[in-house]
């Protein structure tokens, strides 16, 4: 499962993403909202591993991103995938709170 191989950060963009699903905020801005440093490239950075682990395993990474000007690539996960993430992030969650 992807979501147990993601680091804090990686969540948090996952979490910011799936929690605005009507958003599609730019690399610098999501950066500043979840302290990630360097920007949009610590969005792509914080990014690389969640999409070796997807192609590790013969899927897309389920964020998807429009190139943009100098704010960078916009970023929002599609409903299908949305749905599957909130349902494994609520799994998670509520394996966390019983241990």
């Amino acid at each position: 499962m992807l979501w147990g191989k993601l680091t804090d950060r990686a969540k948090g963009v996952f979490a910011d993403l799936l929690d605005n699903p009507s958003g599609r905020p730019n690399g610098e801005d999501l950066a500043k909202r979840l302290g990630i440093p360097n920007g949009k490239y610590g969005i792509a950075g914080v990014l690389a591993w969640p999409g070796r682990h997807c192609t590790a395993a013969g899927r897309p990474l389920p964020i998807r991103n429009d190139e943009g000007a100098a704010g960078g690539s916009t970023y929002w996960i599609p409903e299908i995938p949305a749905r599957l993430f909130a349902q494994a992030r609520a799994a998670s969650d509520s394996r966390t709170t019983e241990d």
